[in-house]
């Protein structure tokens, strides 16, 4: 009984800290304002890592930012470094918008433009996967009124979508 109770205990705890590591990039092309709208969720504990392993610095609060300002311009200096997007072969630079929690996650935002149609797309991303063996980085990529989703690892840090 003692033995059932403590597995339960330690199972539970596990769920808590969630054993996997995972993000998710959304990604839709509006071709009313020729651009791509993205937006990336990521656990907070693991993006305090990420942080803190690419800056190379001590300590990150991504809860309770004291200058919410400054974990933005951490942030963005990360992703700009992690995720890339060729479009019809051609490199599209993306601007960070900001961030905000949700839960136990932040949700990063970021905006291409100059993004007139999508016939095809390069997309990299290596977000935590320096920080986490197990990493998955799910795309989900809406164009051409079509959605596509990948996902990407340690092993596959890139695909190509075609529409």
């Amino acid at each position: 009984m003692l033995n059932s109770f403590l597995y339960t205990v330690i199972f539970s705890l596990g769920l808590i800290f969630h054993p996997f590591h995972i993000s998710v990039c959304d990604i839709e092309h509006n071709p009313d304002t020729k651009s791509l709208e993205i937006s990336q969720r990521i656990f907070m504990d693991d993006l305090e890592i990420g942080l803190k392993n690419f800056h190379k610095i001590e300590y990150v609060d991504a809860f309770k930012p004291e200058d919410p300002a400054e974990l933005d311009r951490l942030i963005n200096e990360y992703l700009q470094s992690n995720i890339e997007f060729i479009i019809d072969g051609v490199k599209t630079p993306f601007t960070f918008l900001g961030s905000e929690m949700e839960g136990d996650a932040r949700w990063c935002y970021f905006e291409a433009k100059n993004v007139a149609s999508v016939k095809s797309v390069q997309i990299t991303n290596t977000v935590l996967i320096k920080s986490y063996e197990d990493q998955e980085n799910i795309v989900h990529f809406k164009a051409n009124d079509k959605l596509k989703s990948y996902r990407l690892n340690k092993d596959e840090k890139q695909t190509t979508l075609s529409w």
